[in-house]
């Protein structure tokens, strides 16, 4: 399974809520944390851009000025000839909330929106 992953959580480490960035390529997880960002407990904007082979993060507190968090990652690699173990269904872009430790927590979205360039 092959994904990458803006997630906004709270941080141990940092004793606050942060971003970060987590990828998953044929089995290998890494977390970003040298790009994680500590954030205020509000809520943000996320936005995955994609041009081309490209694609990457950003986040907002208004939803106006954003701002690029982690690496450049390439769209190949999200494909059925890249995916060693065959478990490819597609590429999908979504919103998801996980509470793994206590499982009372929830997370709010009020929007989720696909917009396509003219020409992409």
């Amino acid at each position: 399974m092959n994904y990458i992953n803006l997630r906004k959580y709270y941080s141990e480490t940092l004793g606050q809520s942060s971003l970060s960035v987590i990828h998953l390529e044929n089995g290998v997880r890494t977390e970003f944390l040298n790009t994680r960002i500590p954030v205020e407990d509000r809520p943000v904007y996320l936005r995955l851009y994609v041009q081309g082979r490209q694609s990457w993060f950003e986040w907002s507190y208004d939803g106006e000025k954003y701002e690029k968090i982690g690496c450049i990652f390439d769209t190949t690699r999200f494909s059925d000839e890249y995916c060693k173990y065959g478990e490819f269904t597609g590429t999908m872009a979504g919103i998801t909330c996980a509470d793994r430790v206590k499982h009372a927590h929830y997370a709010d979205f009020d929007f989720l929106e696909y917009v396509q360039e003219q020409g992409e």
